[in-house]
């Protein structure tokens, strides 16, 4: 009896799966060097604020040494004494905190109000007057900064609340956030409170705003931010101490002390907290606050 030979058949990988698998691959591989830069990237942002908030709890003995100290040890919060008995910055951050606030649920309501008739209604020059507010974007604050101060020089309002707050409740930029995203929404719900005998306030009230919280969000968490870090305005209408913020006061006090640098970064970190918490809380309306002024109606 003869052997017979069975032939086996040979199994081949096609080409095309071939290329996919290795496209799989170099994508896999790719999604990693980019994960990697960016965690890299992350680390480097960072560490200016490490820095920060370690040298605020350093001792004054190895906050200068080289090379530098990376986990301090042992901590000490002698610097967070030192900076409240030699500075009013209970009252700093009292008048940071006041003025941010106001100013935030001042130009919610303000903006709002004023970017609803550009939105939903209609009447004579109203695309002149709206484009013509538009262009003050135009106009470099610089420009305005002398003859302002002159003004509120001349009308008494130099360290005051007023001038701190109330110039902050108009803004153009949260004018045309505000009227972009009210355009998106449906006119019909307008139509139906009118319907409904809803006079314009209670359409405003009741519906128009409730339907605008991502936007409300958006300003409030931007202007709140943009005021808390608020520099220049504060510099330039404020004299006393009292009436400083957090940044003008720090800025004061480092003039005062040039080489004292552990207060310094216990104040930074005192100040850089309500932020840094306002942003981890809601960062997705950070993100929004990227293409909401750019949805159209």
């Amino acid at each position: 009896m003869g052997v017979q030979s069975i032939a086996r058949p040979v199994v081949s990988t096609p080409a095309g799966e071939r290329n996919a698998s290795a496209g799989t691959v170099l994508r896999g591989v790719l999604k990693g060097v980019v994960y990697a830069i960016l965690v890299l990237w992350a680390l480097v942002s960072l560490l200016p604020v490490y820095w920060m908030i370690t040298t605020s709890i350093k001792a004054s003995t190895v906050m200068l040494q080289i090379p530098p100290e990376w986990i301090p040890s042992p901590i000490s919060f002698d610097s967070y004494q030192t900076l409240f008995q030699h500075s009013d910055l209970p009252r700093w951050f009292l008048n940071t905190a006041v003025v941010s606030a106001a100013i935030t649920i001042g130009t919610v309501i303000v903006n709002a109000l004023a970017a609803y008739p550009f939105a939903k209604l209609r009447f004579p020059g109203d695309r002149t007057i709206f484009w013509l507010l538009l262009s003050l974007i135009m106009v470099p604050y610089v420009v305005v900064w002398v003859p302002l101060f002159i003004l509120v020089s001349n009308l008494g309002l130099l360290d005051s609340y007023w001038i701190l707050i109330v110039p902050g409740f108009a803004s153009v930029w949260n004018f045309f956030l505000f009227k972009q995203f009210m355009q998106t929404l449906p006119s019909t719900l307008i139509d139906a409170a009118r319907i409904d005998a809803c006079t314009e306030a209670g359409i405003f009230w009741k519906v128009i705003l409730p339907l605008s919280k991502p936007a409300v969000a958006v300003v409030a968490i931007f202007s709140f931010v943009g005021q808390w870090n608020s520099f220049f305005w504060w510099l330039l209408f404020t004299n006393s101490s009292d009436m400083r913020n957090l940044s003008v006061g720090l800025a004061q006090y480092r003039y005062q002390n040039l080489i004292d640098y552990g207060p310094l970064m216990a104040g930074a970190t005192i100040s850089a907290v309500p932020v840094i918490v306002i942003f981890l809380l809601f960062q997705r309306y950070f993100m929004e606050g990227l293409t909401v002024g750019a949805l159209k109606g």
